[in-house]
């Protein structure tokens, strides 16, 4: 009995620890094809690059130009760090509803440049 009490509560806890995302509700939505170098190149420029530049990049992790960002946002973790408020990127903190509205509304537009 101890045993299945011990399962059942190792698997409660397991099924818990899920990432805690923010929602944008209550945001405008935004009704313009977004771009990378118009939006996303500005946000990445003044929240990113501090510690994800080419010259001391954090994990590995350039994001510099737009092939490097489309990248990490379509294959990698980049988009939902930056909506994970338990472990953000920045580290800093979530960045604003508004601007996480725009990278997702980038990613559904397909990743313009």
């Amino acid at each position: 009995m101890k045993k299945i009490v011990s399962l059942l509560i190792i698997t409660i806890l397991m099924i818990s620890c899920t990432t805690a995302e923010i929602p944008l509700a209550g945001q405008v939505p935004i009704t313009r094809n977004i771009t990378y170098t118009q939006d996303i190149q500005p946000i990445i420029f003044n929240n990113c690059l501090t510690c994800h530049s080419s010259v001391n990049p954090r994990n590995g992790l350039i994001l510099e130009t737009f092939i490097q960002v489309k990248n990490s946002a379509q294959n990698g973790t980049l988009i939902a760090r930056m909506n994970d408020a338990a472990n953000p990127m920045p580290q800093s903190g979530l960045l604003t509803a508004d601007k996480r509205a725009l990278i997702d509304k980038w990613r559904t537009d397909g990743y313009l440049k």
